[in-house]
């Protein structure tokens, strides 16, 4: 578990804002991380969400712990955007909907079958009835999957952070595109 101390990367956090990381770097990181440790769905999963959420976190973007919940909606979520002045109860992990600017489901490398989009989309409406918005990253998934995420399937925002092959990383723009939506979803009323 991180403390104040631990950096999962060797950058001087800010308000040294230059050094910002940009997605393929944090793509990178994660799939480092995680060929470190070796084969583990849970690992992998865990250290996904903690690099992005220190990404956000870098971004001045504020997060809540790993792995919450919303009152309302059974769905465990990897992050949320809390809103301004939010007080989660029981230790952090329980957010009234109103508390909430914006639900995030994180994947390292993407959705692994059919039944992923709908699931996902089923959680996200759950969460919308109630007032909250959702949104999907994956920090890589292949371009040609024919199953992979996409507004279309999930009639959410998704963001794509990089394409990949089995050599080669593009990045995509959307963690910009990402930040700027997570700023949106943080300024709505």
């Amino acid at each position: 578990m991180l403390n104040g101390k631990d950096r999962l990367h060797p950058r001087v956090s800010p308000p040294y804002r230059g050094d910002l990381m940009t997605g393929e770097e944090i793509v990178t990181l994660a799939w480092d991380a995680c060929e470190a440790f070796g084969k583990c769905g849970k690992f992998a999963g865990a250290a996904t969400v903690e690099i992005v959420k220190q990404a956000l976190a870098d971004e001045e973007l504020p997060t809540s712990v790993r792995d919450v919940f919303i009152r309302g909606v059974p769905v465990e979520w990897d992050l949320i955007l809390p809103r301004p002045l939010a007080d989660p109860s029981l230790n952090g992990i329980l957010y009234e909907p109103a508390q909430v600017a914006c639900a995030l489901e994180i994947k390292l490398s993407g959705l692994h079958g059919k039944e992923d989009a709908p699931r996902i989309a089923y959680n996200f409406e759950r969460a919308k009835a109630l007032g909250v918005s959702c949104a999907y990253i994956t920090l890589g998934e292949r371009k040609s999957y024919r199953h992979k995420a996409s507004e279309e399937n999930l009639s959410f925002p998704i963001f794509t952070i990089t394409w990949h092959t089995a050599n080669t990383l593009t990045d995509t723009g959307d963690w910009e595109r990402l930040l700027k939506f997570l700023r949106e979803r943080l300024s709505a009323v």
